[in-house]
């Protein structure tokens, strides 16, 4: 997969089907989308598949309701996840404010029918771009036959009858649902982080953590004690995942995330880790002692390796 950064180093090729979105997640229904847009791609005989995707993160930039977004991939991840969904070239439009206002109409226009050379279009059912996002699919479907460009929508993916979507996922990591935010996503979630010095506590009580520095928009599920897998090197380790604001031992409020490698020995400052959220366990505690605290992580760590 070609990525192209900035929609003026886009070119023309008079083949193409292209597919538009933020596609944060690179979820099950996402990956069925560019399922579709490959096929069509044979089907029509076009010889260009194009992603057009965004960085910053519209929600990043417009802030709706003056609330922080929180992202289930960064730029990067997303990137990554894409790679293998037999998609051509991948298009990263800069957002901003000043992009926001742009029509759907001047944008269908000037960027999906005459810059890029597109002859069809594979959207999600729940599709919309432009200034207010006002290019949903029934918009498109009246414009597109204009520019000699079929448009064809593609219907929600379910799981368990429930249609699957990047909100959806981040409802359910914020509610301490990892099962359900993994079987939509359809693999675990996962984050990266620097490992940073923290109290030391964990040493003390005979589980030494790794306290991380996760770096915003990055979606941190809700607080709790969980199962986790955490990527090293090209290794992997069981692991507990604990984030929260540490009622036992802090009192400033400030929220955490730390990992405890099981099996491992070794210096990890400085160092980034991956962690894979698998399964909620409790939720935080504040214990009346240390002594406690050390039984409930003896406890975690014992139910991890039965799992």
């Amino acid at each position: 997969m070609k990525i192209i950064w900035g929609l003026e180093n886009a070119t023309h090729h008079p083949s193409t089907i292209a597919t538009l979105g933020s596609y944060d997640g690179v979820h099950l229904g996402h990956q069925h989308i560019l399922s579709r847009l490959a096929e069509r791609k044979r089907e029509a005989g076009l010889e260009r598949s194009v992603l057009l995707t965004f960085h910053p993160h519209p929600q990043e930039i417009l802030k709706r309701h003056g609330r922080e977004i929180e992202l289930l991939t960064t730029i990067e991840e997303r990137l990554d996840r894409l790679e293998g969904k037999g998609i051509d070239e991948t298009i990263v439009i800069k957002f901003s404010e000043a992009f926001s206002q742009t029509s759907y109409i001047d944008f269908f226009r000037e960027i999906i029918a005459t810059r890029l050379g597109t002859r069809a279009m594979v959207v999600g059912f729940n599709h919309a771009f432009g200034r207010n996002r006002e290019g949903d699919a029934d918009h498109l479907k009246q414009l597109a036959p204009q520019l000699g460009i079929t448009i064809e929508e593609v219907e929600p993916v379910t799981v368990d009858g429930v249609s699957i979507s990047s909100t959806k996922i981040r409802l359910a990591l914020k509610g301490g649902d990892p099962g359900s935010a993994n079987a939509w996503l359809g693999r675990p979630y996962a984050f990266g982080g620097r490992v940073v010095h923290g109290d030391a506590l964990g040493r003390e009580l005979g589980f030494p953590t790794a306290n991380l520095e996760i770096p915003a928009p990055k979606l941190i599920p809700a607080d709790g004690v969980y199962a986790a897998r955490v990527h090293l090197n090209g290794r992997s380790y069981e692991a507990a995942l604990s984030i929260g604001t540490k009622p036992t031992t802090r009192r400033d409020g400030a929220r955490t995330v730390e990992v405890l490698l099981l099996d491992f020995d070794g210096d990890l400052y400085d160092r980034t880790l991956t962690v894979e959220c698998h399964r909620f366990l409790r939720p935080q505690e504040q214990f009346r002692s240390l002594e406690e605290l050390r039984e409930a992580i003896a406890r975690d760590v014992q139910v991890i390796r039965e799992l």
